[in-house]
């Protein structure tokens, strides 16, 4: 995921990702210049593997549902150097099973000069036709993928709700996760069947009863030392990544039990209590853990945990008298 050694000097990969960072702040809506060296070097050293993490960590969470079952073509739409493919080649569990690979992009520049890059890929096809009719000669076993590509079109061509299943993955911050709330509810009306995050078909609560919550998940970054030495020259600190994303079928998802909630905040202490938001259907509630009766738990956002049903329920406070479980 993360290079052994890095491709240039830290501070000549520092003063590169520095370099893109400012780039992206000049030029918000402008094409990513991945012919240039600096962003090449950045990319290769810090975001292609950040990106490839924050994949790699939805991927295991579409695994512990069996989201990937029979699933054998993949079409990563917007692909750039190709970060979600990559991932879904480097699983292990997967390698076996993914027969073929697509990476679409409008830019054939991603594929060229991050070519070294692509070798351990399925069979890849690379293309910038964007059609996804072309894609669909085995629809009930392809898995259109957009990685950080669907909420920045306006409108997508027809035919991307035709495969058998969507892997969506947006920035997390609030603009495009709240994006992805509302293009949640527009598949589950569209015949699609929510199997990760989320652990119900219903309305969203975040979306529902809030109007700036968003949902996504934190993860740890596990890197090499070279990396942290990057990370102590640069403004932006990176020990957790996040990332919002949905998992999308249109064969119906697992059914969760009904004691089961997902934490979509991360833990709060208030006075007297402890609380973390937690989803289990299309209320809004919060985990609470009252400090004079029980000691207070505290769980990544994300995580799923199952939940005593003797509790007291007051205002939108799940009061539990007994610790909870992951699952």
């Amino acid at each position: 995921m993360f290079p052994a050694q890095p491709s240039h000097s830290i501070q000549v990969i520092a003063d590169s990702v520095l370099q893109l960072s400012n780039y992206y702040i000049q030029n918000p809506n402008g094409e990513t210049p991945w012919r240039e060296n600096f962003c090449q070097i950045a990319y290769r050293n810090y975001y292609f593997p950040l990106n490839q993490l924050r994949c790699a960590k939805v991927i295991e969470r579409g695994q512990g549902v069996n989201f990937f079952e029979d699933l054998t073509y993949f079409v990563d739409w917007g692909s750039g150097p190709g970060t979600a493919s990559f991932a879904l080649a480097e699983n292990k569990k997967l390698k076996s099973q993914i027969k073929k690979q697509f990476l679409v992009d409008i830019s054939s520049g991603p594929h060229k000069s991050f070519a070294d890059l692509h070798s351990n890929l399925i069979s890849p096809s690379f293309s910038t036709t964007l059609d996804f009719k072309s894609y669909l000669d085995q629809k009930s076993s392809t898995c259109f993928v957009f990685s950080y590509s669907m909420t920045e079109i306006a409108r997508l061509p027809a035919g991307w709700d035709q495969a058998e299943a969507l892997m969506i993955l947006e920035p997390a911050t609030s603009q495009d996760g709240r994006k992805l709330l509302q293009l949640r509810q527009e598949l589950i009306e569209k015949g699609y069947s929510m199997w990760a995050p989320c652990l119900h078909q219903l309305a969203c609560p975040l979306l529902k009863n809030s109007n700036h919550d968003w949902c996504h998940d934190r993860f740890i970054v596990d890197a090499p030392a070279w990396f942290w030495q990057v990370d102590q020259l640069l403004p932006m600190k990176n020990k957790t990544i996040t990332t919002s994303y949905l998992l999308a079928r249109k064969k119906l998802a697992f059914a969760y039990p009904t004691n089961n909630g997902r934490l979509t905040g991360d833990s709060r202490e208030e006075k007297g209590k402890t609380r973390q938001l937690v989803c289990r259907n299309e209320e809004r509630e919060f985990l609470t853990w009252m400090h004079k009766s029980i000691t207070p738990q505290t769980f990544p956002r994300g995580e799923i945990v199952e939940i005593s049903d003797d509790f007291e329920f007051k205002s939108n406070e799940l009061r539990v008298k007994y610790p909870c479980r992951t699952r």
